[in-house]
């Protein structure tokens, strides 16, 4: 401990070898210690947080490489027909009310369902992408599709951009037109089969390898 020279008339805490700096007070070496003290705290809270980043990222990339898996283990497909009912609503005028019906490779039947409102944007292709999403969106995990995809991509496919832990997708709100291209790419062709004022019909065909 420093000794300080001091006289009478100096204050108390001066007499005592004790100072004041801003709200910390006490000897030199108190001050050092609390210094000290702070940092490693410092530093402990910093490691603390840089763990659980670290666990949350490991966490994050845990799921969606779950959800990957999930999506890689849909049923190949010998057709997808979607059937589109047009719907009159008193806000949003006519929605579009869709039905998926696939055909798996082995026979079995599957069935999903799309539907979308508002406006401003087009909903029939928007209830396409939803089915194309349930039911053939592990042609965009297929490594053969893929390789295609990256000499010429048709508009309305998105991949997944390296580092991101969103899932490959087909876009909605695209037109209906672009899915002629979007089923060539994928290795299907597309057909609207039937048409009225208030019900369409399109079918997705893969092409027999």
């Amino acid at each position: 401990m420093e000794v300080y020279l001091t006289r009478r008339s100096d204050p108390e805490h001066i007499r005592k070898g004790v100072f004041r700096s801003g709200r910390v007070a006490g000897t030199k070496e108190t001050i050092k210690k609390r210094k000290h003290t702070m940092t490693t705290a410092t530093i402990e809270n910093d490691t603390r947080k840089e763990k659980a980043e670290a666990r949350k990222a490991i966490r994050e990339a845990a799921k969606h490489q779950k959800r990957v898996e999930e999506v890689k283990a849909q049923p190949e497909l010998k057709s997808l027909t979607i059937t589109i009912e047009w719907r009159k609503s008193r806000t949003w005028g006519m929605n579009p009310y869709a039905t998926g019906e696939a055909i798996t490779k082995d026979g079995l039947r599957l069935v999903g369902a799309a539907k979308s409102s508002g406006c401003g944007y087009c909903k029939r292709s928007t209830v396409i992408a939803d089915l194309f999403n349930q039911f053939l969106r592990h042609k965009l995990y297929d490594q053969k599709v893929i390789s295609g995809l990256c000499k010429s991509k048709p508009y309305g496919i998105r991949l997944r951009e390296v580092g991101k832990n969103w899932l490959s997708y087909f876009e909605g709100g695209i037109g209906e037109g672009c899915y002629r291209q979007i089923s060539e790419a994928i290795g299907g062709t597309w057909e609207c089969v039937a048409h009225t004022d208030s019900v369409e019909v399109y079918q997705y065909k893969e092409i027999k390898k």
